[in-house]
């Protein structure tokens, strides 16, 4: 798995380098994941999860053309219910399509603590917990970077979102999204794959409630991009990366959509448009629980919903998941090929034969315009 060499944080501000020494590794004796918390359970449907095992059959790893780089990315991802058991058990074939890219990023979808002591669940249906063990998994999955900018990220507070930057501190799995102010929530993270540079920023449009998840007043938060304001930031950042690594492969992984809906919104779409003119390289997405369509924009390849990766569904829709590869040449526009699977008690199962063949006809023919 060949991986980066180097990799930094920029500041949004000056973008000057910031120091590269990268963290010291987490403690393999960290402490397990403790149990996932939620305000309410979830609600009875008769798309109960499945518990019956799809095959193992090995999925085909995407070849490289050429001295292209492959870029992997997955949906949301957390700990919650029976999502925790790949703390210990792993992704199976979906981690082996992470390891076989050259570099790959999902979305945490949770807060992150060592115990919940101290903690105050946010006014919410659901929230999201879980300790250092589970981004440790995903390192050891093939992941190479999360990101945290999402609507579960401070699920548990200031205090949570506090020691949620101390496991970001300490761990070798680098995670942006979130920080100590906005400059740092918005630093981008960029490192060297294959002597080419890749640059990845971040951005949560979903807002729950009169919540109010902005760093500021000394108090921690998330790269909000809600407001006009807050998604300038984050076109701005695109575009200053791109005139200061012209050369660069500038990834944006946007939390978006509508929760359960399938087909994109008009305001998805016009983000995506001002990324690509900002000078984004690829546009992916994560929220709506749902796998979305996926589109070039001028020379930007985007896949608007990635759906569900590791996490508890509650329902049949929502259980649809998949590995999405972008192929990055040198020149020209990327292109991409889906991996489909199916959510089976939390973890991802690769599908295989007639059954992706099927789901990859499916991915190919959904349409936005909701």
């Amino acid at each position: 798995m060949p991986r980066r060499l180097m990799a930094c944080l920029l500041t949004t501000t000056s973008l000057t380098l910031a120091a590269c020494g990268g963290p010291e590794p987490a403690a393999s004796t960290a402490p397990a994941a403790p149990a996932p918390a939620t305000t309410a359970a979830a609600p009875a449907t008769s798309d109960a999860p499945a518990t019956k095992p799809l095959t193992a059959t090995p999925v085909a790893i995407p070849q490289r053309q050429g001295d292209e780089l492959l870029l992997a990315f997955a949906g949301d991802a957390n700990a919650f219910k029976a999502a925790a058991d790949s703390t210990e058990q792993g992704l199976g074939e979906a981690g082996r399509l992470l390891k076989a890219a050259d570099w790959s990023m999902v979305n945490l979808e949770t807060a992150l603590a060592d115990d919940q002591e101290g903690l105050t669940k946010q006014p919410k249906l659901y929230t999201f917990l879980t300790g250092r063990a589970f981004p440790q998994m995903l390192q050891r999955e093939g992941v190479d970077l999360v990101s945290l900018a999402n609507n579960h990220a401070m699920d548990f507070g200031v205090e949570g979102m506090k020691r949620t930057l101390k496991i970001r501190q300490d761990s070798e799995l680098p995670m942006i999204g979130v920080g100590a102010s906005q400059d740092d929530a918005f630093r981008p993270w960029t490192g060297e794959v294959h002597g080419r540079q890749v640059v990845a920023l971040v951005g949560n449009d979903i807002l729950e409630s009169n919540m109010d998840w902005r760093p500021r007043d000394g108090r921690p938060g998330v790269a909000m991009v809600k407001t006009e304001e807050g998604f300038q930031t984050l076109v701005d950042g695109v575009a200053a990366q791109r005139r200061e690594h012209p050369e660069a492969v500038v990834v944006v992984f946007m939390h978006w959509g509508v929760d359960y809906q399938v087909c994109t919104t008009g305001r998805q779409e016009k983000m995506a448009k001002k990324l690509a003119d900002a000078g984004a390289s690829i546009v992916v997405g994560t929220h709506a629980h749902r796998v979305q369509r996926a589109e070039t924009i001028g020379s930007t390849y985007v896949a608007y919903g990635l759906g569900n990766f590791n996490f508890y569904s509650d329902r049949a829709s929502t259980r649809e998941t998949g590995v999405l590869t972008v192929h990055v040449p040198r020149s020209g526009a990327p292109t991409a090929e889906w991996a489909p699977g199916r959510i089976v008690d939390g973890r991802p199962v690769m599908l295989t034969g007639a059954e992706a063949e099927a789901a990859r006809e499916r991915w190919a023919g959904l349409r936005g315009g909701c």
